[in-house]
């Protein structure tokens, strides 16, 4: 596939490309281009003449164009699953799933996009001003660069594009480079919906390149990203320099909280599915898994039990359970962070092994000294218990970590797990249910290290307009 510029297929101007791969099958799916730093300063040319012709664009022909994308969307879902497994070793029913959820996102900017409104305030509330009334609007911030992570690509470009285009605003999307092609899919069918070549575009290639001269430009007016800490401080340095509006979303290392009269069944299903949903790759799931001493051995039992066993292999195969990770780098890390834990006085319960860039489901027993405990989060399918006692430890173990995404907590008191939610320092907690849980409508972000912003309806509208105040001097004053 080739990135689109102002509206036209193109490959990079030094013809530097990579492959994308089936990494469970190594078999190549297509090419992507490496765009070169003069292919980005054209595109961003492009969107901000594209953010002007957008924003002008009344609020109901937006919310149209959206709505029909969403409908060729759906037409075209079960190729674009077997494409977006393929590509990104997410399994066929899961990348189905998250193209399911990328249509509603969607849908949903597309009737938000119409209820982006402002406010009129009488200034009667000031001495000297009585006779003034002040209207405000919200008004696009202009270009938006969108920069996603490997792990939900399609479901990452609703949340920013979606957003972002039903605001008004003009975007440069930087998809992930080992599965971009479905990202690529996409704004082909933005574009033969209807939205205009300079207001959507997409560059491929590396983060180390395209992410970079991105974040360093002075003609965004603001800066969307998805991936890991490290990354997101290089980019937060970078847009400082221009005073860049920047949402991160970043690490999570997770706590799931289970206490002695929790309904072990119901806490043990919902960490598996928690851990082993997108390979493990998963920014808000369970990772750090929290059990009261008391029920400790009995929850190890029906985790193994339920985690054994599941197949492992091509995850455009609708029977495949477990696929692989994004790529064998990442699995090799993996690998590396079990054994380095085992080091620390881990002991592996189940699994431990890596076969190419598989990783085998794996139970680690561990205490609150090894790293996994805190901030050396695990990206892949490997589950870490940790025994405390009494519910006063367990928030003290959830908040010793740089990290606060999400959360969960399991007990049949309500008012006991209500507390402990309210004492986690974390974006989001569930009570009796995984923290692999993101509602469209909620405001989805992180504490501490985990982030700077909100996602969601309404607050992805806020964060990517801003408000302009006009007042109309006088406009009461009696005749």
């Amino acid at each position: 596939m080739k990135m689109i510029i102002n509206g036209e297929k193109r490959d990079a101007r030094d013809g530097a490309f990579s492959e994308t791969r089936n990494v469970a099958t190594n078999e190549v799916i297509d090419t992507i281009p490496s765009a070169t730093p003069e292919d980005i300063q054209e595109a961003l040319e492009h969107a901000r003449e594209g953010a002007k012709v957008w924003a002008a664009t009344p609020a109901h022909r937006r919310s149209a164009i959206l709505t029909k994308f969403v409908e060729a969307l759906r037409a075209n879902i079960d190729e674009l699953a077997v494409l977006l497994a393929g590509e990104s070793g997410k399994v066929l029913a899961h990348s189905r799933n998250e193209l399911e959820t990328t249509a509603r996102i969607f849908e949903g900017f597309a009737e938000e996009s119409k209820r982006v409104f402002g406010q009129s305030i009488p200034l009667d509330i000031q001495p000297g001003l009585e006779g003034d009334l002040l209207v405000t609007r919200r008004e696009p911030l202009g270009v938006i660069a969108a920069i996603l992570a490997f792990n939900f690509p399609a479901e990452l470009y609703a949340q920013k594009v979606g957003a972002a285009l039903a605001a008004g605003n003009a975007v440069i999307v930087k998809p992930p480079r080992d599965d971009s092609l479905t990202c690529v899919r996409m704004t082909d069918l933005l574009l033969e919906a209807g939205v205009p070549g300079n207001v959507l575009q997409i560059i491929t290639g590396s983060g180390a390149v395209a992410g970079e001269y991105l974040s360093r430009s002075p003609l965004i007016n603001g800066l969307s990203f998805t991936g890991s800490t490290k990354v997101g401080e290089r980019i937060a340095e970078n847009t400082a320099r221009n005073v860049v509006r920047t949402f991160l979303e970043l690490n999570g290392n997770d706590a799931f909280i289970v206490c002695d009269d929790a309904d072990l069944d119901l806490a043990v299903q919902h960490a598996a599915i928690g851990r082993l949903y997108g390979n493990g790759q998963v920014c808000v799931a369970t990772k750090r898994i929290l059990v009261e001493e008391s029920r400790y051995e009995d929850f190890l039992e029906r985790l193994t039990e339920q985690v054994k066993g599941k197949k492992a292999g091509d995850p455009t195969d609708p029977s495949t359970e477990i696929g692989p990770l994004i790529n064998e780098g990442a699995a090799k890390d993996v690998e590396n962070q079990i054994q380095h834990a085992v080091s620390e006085g881990a002991k592996i319960r189940l699994g431990g092994k890596r076969n190419g860039a598989f990783i085998e489901p794996t139970i680690l027993e561990i205490t609150r000294e090894v790293g996994i405990a805190k901030d050396d989060e695990i990206f892949g399918p490997v589950f870490s218990v940790i025994p405390f006692n009494g519910v006063d430890e367990a928030v003290e173990i959830a908040n010793d970590s740089s990290f606060g995404l999400g959360g969960a907590v399991f007990s049949k008191d309500f008012h006991k797990a209500f507390n402990v939610a309210s004492r986690m320092e974390t974006g989001m907690v569930s009570i009796n249910g995984g923290n692999c849980y993101r509602p469209d409508g909620s405001a989805f972000g992180g504490y501490k290290k985990s982030g700077i912003g909100r996602e969601g309806f309404l607050y992805t509208l806020e964060e990517l307009t801003q408000i302009k105040s006009i007042v109309m001097r006088g406009i009461l004053n009696q005749p």
